[in-house]
């Protein structure tokens, strides 16, 4: 595997949170409208009682990107420090390259976080062994919470559901409903 600096990681991290500079995320990136899913999402990232992460699986292009910066955008409203929300997405070469332990390391030498940590993994099956990762963060890390995506496959949601058992819960990201098309367009429910 190639190797990355601490420095050139770090850089990649700082453009991939703009928040931690103090810009914040734009309406378009996180739109006002929620789905159903982000809903749900949320219900379990800020469950008190119930630590479990939470993968958002789907097609390309159905949202679980747009529902995962919802989600940073509501703890940024909610008063968590920015630096304690990672965002990463993984088909970035040089992330897949550096892979999970010089990211973390990368981040974990540059910024000694106190409080509740908040991992964000875009496209997380180009990693490699993601699954194992995880497990390990979520047995390491007893202040992280963490949302992945993975694009919809059999054999990955396969994989996932083995491995994650109490670790995790998959949400299935389907494409919009006839309903949150309504909705969206602002379309009265009854003619």
């Amino acid at each position: 595997m190639i190797s990355f600096t601490d420095e050139k990681l770090l850089n990649l991290l700082i453009q991939y949170n703009p928040w931690w500079k103090g810009i914040p995320i734009s309406e378009k990136t996180a739109p006002p409208h929620q789905r159903f899913a982000y809903y749900e999402a949320k219900k379990l990232l800020f469950h008190k009682d119930l630590r479990r992460f939470v993968i958002l699986s789907g097609a390309r292009r159905v949202g679980k990107t747009t529902i995962m910066y919802q989600l940073i955008q509501s703890l940024l409203e909610n008063g968590v420090a920015a630096r304690n929300i990672v965002y990463l997405s993984f088909d970035n070469p040089i992330l897949k390259l550096g892979g999970f332990d010089g990211v973390l390391r990368a981040y974990d030498n540059a910024y000694p976080i106190d409080g509740d940590l908040y991992f964000f993994f875009d496209e997380v099956q180009y990693a490699e062994d993601w699954e194992r990762w995880i497990k390990t963060l979520y047995d390491t890390r007893l202040n992280l919470r963490l949302v992945a995506t993975v694009s919809a496959s059999p054999a990955l949601e396969k994989g996932s559901a083995d491995s994650g058992v109490g670790l995790w819960s998959v949400l299935k990201i389907p494409t919009l409903s006839f309903y949150e098309y309504c909705d969206l367009l602002q379309l009265p429910s009854r003619p």
